[in-house]
């Protein structure tokens, strides 16, 4: 028993040897490093006379080049920046003389960050070998490129990559205190709150941008001028003084065009969703999911094409006096088709999240079973259907480039061509999206401040939108 305590202490000292080589060894390196840091600061704040010191500092881009007014950087903010990394440097060793954990996560992390810069380095230099030259590289060449950059990478990356397998094999022998666990935890913690809390700083800086773009025609032109105005005719295009910068024409062709969207896309988004939940087969749903997913991976432009293409001559068909097959009818039957991803894989997702007691219940009680799902599962689903419907009204409000392919883009309140109002929709209009980039090009002035201003509205438009949404979608989970 005492052999066996004595050989348990025997291979606990050997751990403890191993560890504290280890240890040092990395202490000793960065301790190395910070002084090699600091020699090359003060080396760069020395008056240039040729030489090593010459080298170094055109090196680091403290020599201004020919032509150019200055230099990248000052000696003196080298300096500084190599005094900051040699404390880093002394921290870290000091840190693995004292077996600290957080040490070891530092010293993990540096070198995952050096490889991984090193890697990109050899990338591109092998795609600049490849595509940088005048002559196409034959398949041999890019090969002997490729198996070159490798073996840079793998005879570079051994130490690195020894190293950090030996430190997280020795993970457990590093202490790591119970403050040292809850600062990393808050640390996280910090990181992740600031990663969610980035996509509103960025939304609010395209606010900020946006807003402080457009106080020129707000200044200049007036808030009431643009949002009630009936006529867009930009000075800066006709070269006369008095500019106007109405944005009804617009504001109703961006209402039209949704409206027409919604008619005809709501009703065959929920009837498709209520297939997928209720109705259809497992095949069925296999073969007409992916089918309905792949039409929010198709591009616009390519939607564009079609409406030019195949609808706009059969809108043509129809005879009415100016009808062109390019109009809100043309815009809003590809809205309908595009927005039907979104509009569906709510109300789907809002079907399947009914209780299934309401349907057993509907079912028990003598109901078929479309009369369950007309009289019980829409309506318990209406506020996440409702919900479904406004997220598609505010993807059609965001739209552009189908919609100056296919509307006409005509710069007038749309009226329409015959006594019957349903002519409305074969008028050519223009969107609020379309009116920015038709004229931001050779805007200027405050015609280019007034399509700051339209990006403001529509922004607020599609805020309201999904605002609305959101709070219907907390009210279906409550």
């Amino acid at each position: 028993m005492s052999a066996d305590f004595k050989d348990a202490g025997s291979g606990v000292r050997a751990g403890d040897q191993q560890r504290h080589w280890v240890a040092t060894a990395l202490g000793i390196v960065l301790v190395l490093l910070a002084a090699a840091v600091i020699v090359m600061g003060v080396m760069v704040t020395m008056p240039s006379e040729g030489g090593v010191v010459n080298d170094l500092q055109t090196r680091l881009g403290l020599i201004a080049e020919e032509g150019a007014e200055e230099a990248a950087m000052s000696p003196w903010q080298v300096l500084v920046a190599a005094v900051i990394v040699a404390a880093l440097f002394v921290l870290l060793a000091r840190g693995m003389w004292a077996l600290q954990n957080w040490a070891r996560t530092g010293v993990i992390l540096m070198l995952i960050l050096l490889g991984i810069y090193f890697g990109l380095n050899v990338v591109f230099g092998a795609a600049a070998e490849i595509f940088g030259g005048e002559q196409v590289v034959g398949l041999g060449a890019i090969l002997q490129i490729a198996l070159k950059g490798l073996f840079r990478v793998a005879a570079t990356g051994a130490i690195p990559i020894a190293i950090i397998y030996v430190l997280i094999t020795l993970g457990p022998r590093f202490e790591e205190t119970p403050g040292q666990r809850a600062f990393i935890d808050r640390g996280i913690r910090y990181i992740l709150v600031a990663t969610a809390l980035s996509s509103i700083f960025i939304v609010f800086l395209i606010i900020l941008f946006t807003a402080a773009r457009s106080w020129e025609a707000i200044r200049d032109v007036g808030l009431d001028t643009m949002l009630l105005g009936t006529v867009w005719r930009p000075g800066s295009i006709i070269g006369t003084e008095d500019a106007q910068l109405g944005l009804v024409p617009m504001i109703i062709g961006s209402i039209l065009s949704t409206f027409g969207a919604a008619l005809i896309g709501v009703p065959l988004s929920i009837m498709t969703a209520t297939l997928l939940a209720e109705v259809a087969p497992q095949l069925v749903r296999e073969i007409v999911r992916p089918a309905v997913e792949l039409l929010a991976g198709i591009p616009s432009v390519v939607y564009g094409l079609f409406g030019m293409v195949v609808l706009a001559p059969l809108i043509r068909r129809f005879e009415v006096p100016g009808n062109s097959g390019f109009g809100l009818l043309n815009a809003s039957i590809i809205l309908a088709v595009m927005i039907i991803p979104t509009v569906t894989n709510i109300a789907e997702d809002a079907l399947r999240a009914v209780p299934k007691r309401y349907k057993e219940g509907s079912l028990a009680l003598g109901a078929t079973h479309w009369q369950t799902i007309w009289s019980v599962m829409l309506p318990a689903a209406r506020s996440g259907l409702i919900a479904a419907v406004i997220l598609g009204i505010g993807r059609a409000l965001g739209e552009t480039m189908a919609l100056i392919m296919v509307i006409g883009n005509a710069i007038a309140i749309p009226k329409p061509l015959t006594d019957n109002p349903l002519t409305l929709f074969l008028v050519p209009a223009r969107t609020l999206t379309g009116n920015i980039a038709v004229e931001i090009n050779y805007a200027a002035g405050a015609h280019r401040s007034a399509l700051f201003f339209t990006g403001v509205l529509l922004f607020l438009m599609i805020l309201l939108v999904n605002s609305l949404a959101r709070f219907l979608m907390k009210e279906r989970s409550v």
